[in-house]
């Protein structure tokens, strides 16, 4: 009960905490694991229900970030939003995966995982931030959310090659799962439609169900990682879930105050900053200007071209990397491909790429003004 209590207490003072300082609540999740793990680590070793509900958290984060995927409007904006995309992730992929690699001596195959998780973008933070300010509205914020899709959809793809093993059951899976395609959205347009409002909330049941089974099976039958099966079900969910807002923002309640919480919160309780030694720290500090820098330059080049006064902007807000790094970083970790030393050098420049754009978006200077917003409004 001791456990549960602190980490209840956590959760909310995170919350309030992110509320009054306008910081992102995960980066602030994670730092309370991190005093949850250096006060009372012993005790939490034995919550296995932490753990538990943290994998959870892992897979209802990957199908959020999968139906936050508008393919539709991708089609509208997707010769620009693929150059700014692919440039904003392999301009860092490149350069962290040499340095990593001939520097720090790891195998390829842990490099490219590394790179993975420092190139990426957070979609959800992204989607919010241009939401708050106004711009999804215009083709530029079009193109840049495109963009930073294109990011998320690239970065699974490694991810799935690095991860991957092919088989015999997953031939069988991925049978399942196409027939899964067809199956799922009619079966759960019935169910929507016909028990929309009921106290009990069998939308949200069936949802995780989906979730979970799916995500059970690619990892029993084909031995797929099952956050890739979650990312890839919220794809094919996403048109079914926008036409249903209400089932939307009650799944976003769900898996933004409880499952997200606690997935970062254990993320944070893994981070042990104790055996950091000096050359864990020369570590942090090269890859850490590498990653934001890189990242930086490789949105902001092809964004002047296509989005012109919002290149700086972009470059800033493509700097947020929180949910998909972290669980790139969890995901080397149990599979032993990084060490808990680089394990915590990814996630102290996960965090820190997180609250430094959110001090520079503070000023309303990179937004456009009015002028500009009324040539760039799209058209109905």
């Amino acid at each position: 009960m001791e456990i549960s209590l602190a980490v209840a207490l956590c959760l909310i003072l995170a919350s309030i905490i992110s509320h009054e300082f306008k910081i992102s609540s995960a980066v602030i999740e994670v730092m309370a694991g991190m005093a949850l793990g250096f006060f009372i680590m012993d005790e939490l070793h034995e919550a296995d229900w932490l753990s538990y509900l943290s994998g959870i958290g892992v897979l209802a984060l990957m199908f959020v970030a999968g139906f936050e995927i508008r393919v539709r409007e991708l089609k509208k904006t997707w010769a620009p939003s693929l150059v700014i995309g692919l440039s904003s992730f392999f301009v860092p992929f490149t350069g962290i995966m040499l340095v990593v690699h001939f520097w720090l001596g790891l195998e390829w195959l842990s490099s490219i995982l590394i790179s993975v998780g420092l190139s990426t973008t957070s979609l959800a933070l992204v989607y919010h931030l241009m939401r708050d300010h106004g711009l999804l509205s215009t083709r530029e914020g079009q193109i840049l959310f495109g963009a930073a899709s294109i990011v998320d959809i690239i970065s699974m793809l490694f991810l799935a090659i690095v991860l991957g093993e092919m088989g015999g059951g997953t031939m069988i899976f991925a049978v399942i799962f196409i027939a899964c395609v067809f199956i799922i959205p009619p079966s759960a347009k019935w169910l929507f439609s016909r028990y929309v409002g009921t106290g009990s909330e069998p939308e949200l049941r069936f949802l995780m169900v989906i979730i979970i089974g799916m995500s059970f099976m690619a990892e029993s039958i084909g031995s797929i990682h099952p956050a890739l099966i979650a990312f890839a079900m919220g794809v094919f969910m996403s048109r079914f879930i926008e036409r249903n807002p209400k089932v939307k923002n009650k799944l976003m309640a769900l898996v933004f105050s409880f499952f997200a919480p606690i997935f970062f919160l254990h993320s944070g309780t893994k981070i042990d900053v104790t055996n950091l030694d000096q050359s864990y720290i020369l570590i942090f500090a090269v890859v850490f200007a590498l990653a934001t820098s890189l990242k930086f330059i490789g949105t902001y080049i092809p964004a002047k071209i296509y989005v012109k006064k919002m290149a700086a902007y972009s470059g800033k807000i493509f700097n947020f990397r929180l949910s998909f790094g972290i669980i790139t970083a969890n995901v080397g970790l149990e599979q032993g491909l990084i060490s808990p030393g680089m394990f915590t050098v990814i996630m102290l420049v996960v965090i820190g790429s997180a609250a430094i754009p959110s001090l520079f978006l503070r000023n309303n200077d990179y937004v456009p003004d009015e002028s500009d917003m009324k040539t760039i409004v799209l058209k109905k």
